[in-house]
């Protein structure tokens, strides 16, 4: 492998190091006003902000760094945080306000709120919180309790009524969640949360106070069960709320009610910690680094998710101003978006930047999944998302041959036109095409040079073409045989394989992996081309399930367009099937360029065909399809779809 210059090995070294490396920031000088340094600006922003701000989001505000690795963000943003008392790590990669005491005070003389609460079902949203408890905590001991039923607003369910006694007569005329989550967020203040299971608690806390209030709970969370887990290695015998109060002898004993479950939580915290001290862990800095919330820094935001459907769609990622950040397509919505705030999510960098000023998240429920796929193509180009990267690109390159020239040249150019010459696309890939371009004149000896210069012409370049001397009919036939090649001939086809042979040993193609790679090129953009003259006559019908019942929906294809959908049943399917056929007939008779849009949606349809291969649910309208034999076949299709009434 040969040697790296000194200026690449420089950049290599650093960029290995930059973990290790003191990076000096601007410190406050002598007679400065204390506002201006950085730590002071973090603190505004952060009350400006009102909750803890992701490290990205500090480095691109408060350092102007918006193309940097998250690790480096980190290093920055932490030399920051600790210099100054004022500020803290709260949660992974979480920037906040540091409660009084968080760094230096004993744990022993820390607040906590320990809350707990009982629902109707196990998902916010479907589920509606019918109890909140909760207890201060200081100097490991209560001080201060709060505890409220709440009106549900529907009927509390049988499995639910017998495990927490909660019923409907109890919970009438109670306050409305609205009210009793604004009522529990004045009593928790900026208190540290606990909680049993914490991140079940936060999902309902955090999407009923985001419905009433458009808010978060956003401080530092702490989770008995992760401790237990970390502290006892299975000593106890199990670690739910009720075993491990046995194991501690709590003096209050979990009864599934609110109160009595977070005074038992709080009895257990007080023995965690009592450990945890003899561990040295004895900050409330510390308890919080070793046995916060895993997880995803955004995972507060998962409320966002709680009320979209479990059905196929799209959904659009907003900010404050309305504006969409990254568009998605999805079989399953709601699982979907809420992989993004799991414990094991991720993510890119730019989605990771559209988490970050995740404001909302719209979305559209679709027929079936591949209803999605389509439109999820024509909101990313009408919208251009920055935080998308897939299906962003323009409509494509063509290859031109100029046919009609003396002299023909191939070039790439960004749209066909109606000027006698030959197009061959579009390639999505402008690299490729211009690559290819490249190294099929040199395969053949095209010139490339502008259409004025003529054999014999003052100052004309010296290239490969006949205007340094070469055979002008021996170009010509060169350039009919490209246009060949490129248009799928399959004896030009044939033929590339000893041209390629015969230019790797005259020196044209340099040996070694340059020239692989130029090999590469002139097949990646032939098989690129097949793929858009496939798609461009392709003509089909796919038939998927409809999410009603007893229904189906066909997507009718005619030259590589989705003409249609409509919705069929095994007894309603004939007169809609003849009459989109025919609409299909009429798209073959007159075929429109593909580009664009158009490209996109021909090029999704093919790759549908292919991941379906000879699936019941596709009809394949080959040139000379009949009408009666493909309106069967639709038939067929629609009944393997839709299974037959019991």
């Amino acid at each position: 492998m040969p040697s790296l210059p000194a200026a690449t090995r420089a950049i290599v070294a650093g960029v290995a190091t930059a973990s290790q490396l003191t990076i000096p920031l601007p410190v406050a000088q002598p007679g400065a006003e204390p506002e201006g340094t950085l730590a002071d600006k973090l603190c505004r922003l952060l009350e400006q902000r009102g909750r803890p701000l992701e490290v990205g989001h500090v480095a691109s505000q408060l350092l102007h760094l918006t193309r940097c690795p998250v690790r480096l963000q980190r290093r920055l943003v932490g030399e920051i945080i600790e210099r100054d008392g004022r500020l803290a790590w709260i949660g992974r990669d979480l920037v906040g306000l540091a409660p009084a005491g968080w760094h230096t005070s004993p744990v022993e003389q820390a607040t906590f709120c320990i809350v707990d609460i009982e629902t109707t079902g196990g998902s916010p949203g479907r589920g509606r919180v019918t109890e909140i408890g909760a207890v201060r905590m200081h100097g490991l001991e209560p001080v201060e309790r709060f505890q409220t039923l709440v009106d549900p607003g529907r009927p509390i369910p049988d499995s639910i009524r017998s495990l927490t006694g909660i019923t409907d007569e109890m919970v009438a005329g109670q306050p409305s969640i609205e009210t009793a989550i604004v009522d529990f967020a004045e009593f928790a203040g900026s208190d540290v949360l606990v909680a049993h299971n914490a991140p079940f608690d936060l999902r309902f806390l955090n999407y009923e106070r985001r419905r009433a209030e458009g808010r978060y709970f956003t401080q530092p969370w702490l989770d008995t069960l992760v401790l237990a887990r970390r502290l006892l290695n299975g000593r106890a015998g199990g670690h739910d709320l009720a075993t491990l109060a046995r194991w501690a002898g709590t003096r209050v004993q979990p009864a599934h009610r609110a109160l009595p479950d977070a005074e038992a939580t709080a009895e257990l915290l007080a023995a965690f910690l009592d450990m945890l001290r003899e561990r040295g862990i004895d900050t409330l800095a510390r308890v919080v680094s070793m046995a916060g919330l895993r997880g995803a820094r955004h995972a507060y935001k998962l409320a966002l998710a709680e009320d979209l459907p479990t059905a196929p769609g799209v959904y659009l990622m907003r900010n404050r101003a309305g504006e969409a950040l990254y568009v998605g397509k999805a079989t399953n919505l709601r699982r979907r978006v809420r992989s993004y705030f799991g414990p094991n999510g991720k993510h890119s960098r730019l989605i990771g930047r559209a988490l970050e000023s995740l404001d909302r998240v719209d979305f559209e429920v679709c027929g079936s999944d591949f209803e999605a796929l389509l439109r999820e193509s024509v909101l990313l180009r009408e919208l251009r998302p920055p935080c998308n990267r897939r299906g962003l690109g323009t409509g494509g390159r063509y290859l031109k041959l100029t046919v009609k020239e003396e002299l023909p040249r191939l070039y790439v150019t960004g749209r066909a036109g109606e000027d006698g010459a030959a197009y061959f696309g579009p390639i999505r890939s402008d690299r490729l095409a211009r690559d290819a371009v490249a190294v099929i004149a040199e395969l053949f000896g095209l010139r490339q040079c502008h259409p004025v210069c003529r054999p014999g012409a003052p100052g004309a370049p010296a290239c490969g073409g006949p205007c340094s001397g070469g055979d002008p009919e021996g170009y010509r036939a060169a350039a009919a045989e490209v246009e060949r090649l490129l248009a799928g001939d399959h004896a030009a086809l044939g033929r590339l394989a000893p041209r390629i042979a015969e230019a790797f040993r005259d020196g044209r193609l340099p040996a070694g992996e340059e020239g692989e790679q130029a090999v590469r090129t002139v097949v990646s953009s032939l098989a690129a081309l097949a793929r858009v003259r496939r798609a461009a006559a392709r003509s089909a019908v796919l038939v998927e399930r409809a999410p009603e019942p007893d229904s189906a929906v066909a997507f009718f294809v005619g030259a590589g367009r989705v003409l249609g959908t409509e919705q069929l049943t095994r007894r309603r399917w004939r007169a809609t099937s003849r009459r989109a056929l025919g609409e299909v007939r009429a798209a073959e008779r007159s075929p429109d360029a593909l580009s664009g849009g158009g490209l996109e949606e021909a090029l999704l349809v093919e790759d549908r065909l292919r991941d379906l291969g000879r699936s019941t649910r596709v009809v394949r309208l080959g040139p000379d399809w009949n009408e009666d034999t493909a309106l069967e076949d639709v038939r067929r299709a629609v009944r393997s779809v839709i299974p037959a009434a019991a």
